[in-house]
């Protein structure tokens, strides 16, 4: 089974829309030529004079992770810890999730997916959605 190196376009604009304060540093980014649809290429290959083309980055798993905060505080102050499970080796079936230790109490947000930067990017979307990221907005 061939994993999912990076975040497609989509998800990439969609972040960018939520506020996600985007690095250019990355070793791949999305460009979109005057006629073209989004390609993936690697940095390198954009060293092009004289050609207008639009980019964005394309994070990888490391960078949604390091986007995500490792603890998250709820409305009554408890901290909740950022957990990474591999459900199934057989099927890389991947949860994420914010927990609680030593209590009893539900996740802060669960996500499960086949691929762990799926699940990764739909947390990190849920963070920005409840407030524990701070975006560039």
């Amino acid at each position: 089974m061939k994993s999912k190196q990076v975040l497609d376009v989509q998800q990439m604009q969609h972040l960018q829309e939520l506020g996600l304060k985007m690095d250019y540093d990355t070793l791949y980014r999305y460009v979109k030529f005057e006629d073209t649809d989004w390609l993936l290429k690697p940095f390198s290959d954009l060293n092009i004079i004289g050609i207008s083309f639009k980019y964005i980055p394309a994070y990888t798993l490391q960078d949604v992770l390091d986007a995500l905060p490792n603890i998250v505080l709820d409305e009554e102050g408890t901290k909740y810890y950022l957990q990474i499970e591999q459900m199934n080796s057989e099927f890389d079936d991947w949860r994420v999730s914010y927990k609680s230790f030593g209590q009893d109490e539900s996740p802060l947000g669960c996500f499960q997916a086949f691929h762990l930067i799926d699940a990764a990017v739909r947390m990190l979307v849920h963070c920005f959605e409840q407030g524990y990221v701070k975006t560039n907005k």
